[in-house]
């Protein structure tokens, strides 16, 4: 019996390649230009714009009592040390929002700048604490690894937490920038810390600076991204300190010191005197020296 020849599998004609379809391109922010400005060049003076100010100290140096005797203040208080303080000059109490309870009021409330039509002045008292409130903020609103909430600032991995507590800090100067350029103060009264800066020209020292994050090798410092961002950085001090044979000597009398020093931050962006007195808490030298009033 014959073999049958093998079945070969036909030919088939490779049908020829179409023309591509044109892509549609749909607007985007990315693809969409914004509208071409006309620039000119214009004397920058900050007109119509409020003062950005950040006063700092150790706990019961006054920062609270220096802040209320601005003009028409009020106070978005984060801890409650302010409801036992009376205006120096007319003991007035001095005036806050209430109901703040969290980092979503403290933004809401910035948000809503009608709140402070009638005031020149939003104190934020203290941003210490509000950096304290802004870690559960972040553990709700950026989720962890596998899209996790983490409950701790450990739990998004080695140090990648305060890359995400730098960024969380900073809305709260985006919130503030729109209330600065429609003409309202702000100031920032932080709690006093000490910080180890790296001295690459020998050891490293201790410097005083604002209570807030001083960042790492992984995340930038929110301590100079508040300082950055504000015009006037003032610490309150004593006049004389110094330390002699193991023991403090100097003055309880306190300054306000305007101009940085290798040991403690301080800065100013108009003429003001290195140190203002602050004698005694009805002293509100420095704010006539800033407005001239």
């Amino acid at each position: 019996m014959s073999t049958p020849p093998p079945i070969r599998p036909a030919k088939t004609k490779p049908k020829p390649a179409g023309r591509p379809k044109p892509t549609t391109l749909k607007p985007t922010s990315r693809n969409v230009s914004a509208p071409k400005k006309d620039f000119t060049v214009e004397p920058w003076t900050g007109a119509g714009e409020g003062k950005k100010i950040l006063v700092y100290a150790d706990f019961g140096m006054g920062k609270t009592t220096l802040t209320s005797m601005l003009d028409n203040v009020a106070f978005i208080g984060i801890d409650d040390g302010g409801r036992l303080i009376k205006h120096p000059h007319t003991g007035a109490d001095l005036m806050r929002v209430p109901q703040i309870e969290n980092f979503q009021d403290v933004r809401h409330v910035l948000q809503t700048p009608s709140v402070f039509d009638d005031f020149e002045t939003i104190a934020i008292d203290t941003i210490t604490d509000l950096q304290k409130w802004a870690l559960p903020y972040m553990f709700q609103h950026v989720p962890g690894p596998k899209n996790t909430t983490c409950k701790n600032i450990e739990g998004y991995g080695y140090n990648k937490g305060y890359r995400h507590l730098y960024d969380t800090m900073r809305l709260i100067l985006q919130d503030c920038e729109p209330l600065v350029k429609a003409g309202k103060n702000i100031v920032f009264v932080a709690q006093k810390s000490n910080i180890k800066v790296a001295n690459a020209a020998g050891d490293d020292y201790l410097k005083e600076a604002p209570g807030l994050f001083a960042g790492n090798a992984s995340a930038p410092s929110v301590i100079d991204c508040y300082c950055e961002w504000v015009d006037y950085i003032f610490r309150i001090g004593y006049s004389v300190l110094a330390v002699e044979e193991k023991k403090v000597i100097g003055s309880t009398d306190r300054v306000i010191c305007t101009d940085g020093e290798v040991h403690y931050i301080a800065k100013h962006r108009t003429p003001l005197d290195t140190e203002i007195p602050f004698e005694e808490p009805g002293d509100d030298t420095i704010w006539k020296e800033l407005f001239g009033e």
